[in-house]
């Protein structure tokens, strides 16, 4: 998770939590939020586990621009840390949550969080209690039908409860564990304590569900490698990743290019400029398309799922900023599961989701 900080010091911004974009939410939280619940209730109730390797501060501060009014609305929200507990919670058992964060900043922030969740829960919208009244037609006299309840799940904590509906809170029985480290540092410890275990009811290792959204580059030899050694040997082991071309963009004129690749891509450093011969700004497909046939020599199935191709930050920054969310996986039904999801996300967001039947057709 990035690590934009804005500018203005007042009001919602002195939270010190991470600013995300509209597009953001519309892409990679939508298809976070609807496969978590899926991959949840389709892989208990065998032991599981997420693993959300840049976990950022728990809540996030989304970034709304009014097209009428020309102005700038904010709103707090979940973040991908909350979205793994609630998207869980009616179905925590025999659950590990792993919520690695190595900013001490954004650690405070997210522990935080995680206490408040601890001791109170949190809260869902359940509709509230009505039965349904009729005359049996043996006795004439009327009965009682109970209806079942609908549920809605939050956005956030302060979101305002629906008409007809109570705020209940639950608390997950998942084992959510906080680590403060760089995920390039602390990442064997955690396959070997969490991950990697055999367990004691089922004989077997957990279902694996890896998040991986950094700001900028992650490791490949460290980080990307070990998960990809993982998918080999188990099928349940699945990687959203977040890859950024920015990470390549803003260094790729520079003397530190060769060993940002080498980084990325886990090429030898003496190996790089053979590799990339020829390739610069113009060419970030494929920059893009060889990360995708490195991933495709553990999984089966890689495939684009989300982020906005199109968005970009203001020219100051950086006009070359897109990112790339990817979803990589052994399990067929699991792929066909992300291609339904986001069929239903596209409904909401046309044009962030970018040639999702070409994708879905050459892997399937």
């Amino acid at each position: 998770m990035c690590l934009n900080r804005p500018k203005k010091k007042n009001g919602i911004f002195k939270t010190g939590f991470i600013t995300v974009r509209k597009s953001t939410t519309k892409s990679k939280y939508e298809f976070i939020n609807l496969y978590y619940t899926k991959w949840n209730v389709i892989t208990k109730p065998s032991p599981r586990i997420i693993v959300d390797t840049h976990a950022g501060t728990g809540q996030v501060v989304l970034i709304k621009k009014s097209p009428l009014l020309s102005t700038v609305e904010t709103e707090i929200i979940y973040g991908s840390p909350i979205l793994a507990i609630l998207k869980t919670l009616l179905i925590s058992d025999n659950l590990v949550i792993i919520l690695n964060e190595a900013s001490k900043k954004n650690y405070l922030l997210l522990e935080k969080c995680k206490k408040a969740i601890m001791r109170r829960g949190l809260p869902i919208f359940e509709e509230i209690h009505e039965r349904v009244r009729f005359r049996s037609l043996r006795t004439n006299r009327p009965n009682l039908q109970p209806r079942k309840k609908k549920r809605k799940f939050p956005n956030s904590f302060n979101s305002r409860t629906p008409r007809g509906f109570q705020r209940v809170w639950i608390k997950s029985k998942a084992d959510i564990h906080l680590n403060r480290n760089k995920i390039e540092d602390s990442i064997d410890d955690l396959f070997s304590e969490y991950v990697n275990i055999i367990d004691e009811r089922t004989k077997e290792m957990p279902k694996g569900l890896f998040l991986v959204d950094p700001c900028g580059m992650v490791s490949w030899n460290k980080v990307i490698l070990k998960i990809c050694e993982r998918s080999n040997k188990l099928e349940g082991t699945e990687l959203i990743l977040n890859w950024s071309w920015e990470a390549i963009a803003r260094t790729i004129n520079t003397q530190s290019k060769n060993s940002t690749l080498s980084e990325i891509y886990g090429i030898p450093l003496e190996n790089i400029d053979e590799e990339f011969q020829g390739l610069g700004l113009d060419n970030m497909e494929e920059f893009k398309n060889m990360y995708i046939q490195q991933l495709e020599e553990y999984f089966k199935h890689v495939v684009e799922v989300g982020v906005s191709r199109d968005r970009q930050l203001k020219p100051k920054q950086s006009q070359h900023r897109k990112y790339f969310l990817i979803f990589c996986t052994n399990n067929k039904s699991a792929l066909s599961l992300a291609g339904y999801q986001l069929k239903k996300i596209e409904k909401n967001v046309r044009g962030n989701i970018r040639k999702i039947d070409y994708y879905f057709q050459d892997n399937l």
